[in-house]
């Protein structure tokens, strides 16, 4: 039986489970700390800059902020199960990326000015 060599196939075979496993916790831990650090900030006082999920926490509190974190990472299950295997690892990165992003941001602005507050 003869195979085609495809990207596909290419990908998958040098694809291991741990390096997937690595980028879901990644995922999930980058969210988590984005949450976290945002309603930490928001206990001392400062204020959500995105405005989606301001309208959220404005409707229910850190549960809305939950809510909307956990809408994403649904959205990006969903994708990762639908896409070429060549495209899950970008999904997961570009999913944890801006996330890292935000908690790097808001983990700088609470430990400079948390004190100013008030």
């Amino acid at each position: 039986m003869s195979r085609t060599f495809s990207e596909d196939a290419v990908y998958v075979a040098d694809s291991s489970l741990r390096c997937d496993h690595l980028l879901w916790s990644l995922v999930l831990a980058a969210a988590a700390g984005d949450v976290l650090l945002t309603l930490t900030g928001l206990s001392l006082c400062f204020t959500e800059a995105n405005p989606v999920a301001r309208a959220f926490l404005d409707v229910a509190g850190g549960a809305g902020l939950v809510a909307l974190k956990l809408a994403a990472l649904a959205v990006l299950v969903g994708v990762y199960r639908v896409v070429r295997p060549l495209f899950r690892r970008a999904a997961l990165v570009a999913f944890f990326t801006p996330q890292l992003l935000a908690v790097w941001h808001n983990g700088i602005l609470i430990a400079r000015h948390a004190g100013g507050c008030g």
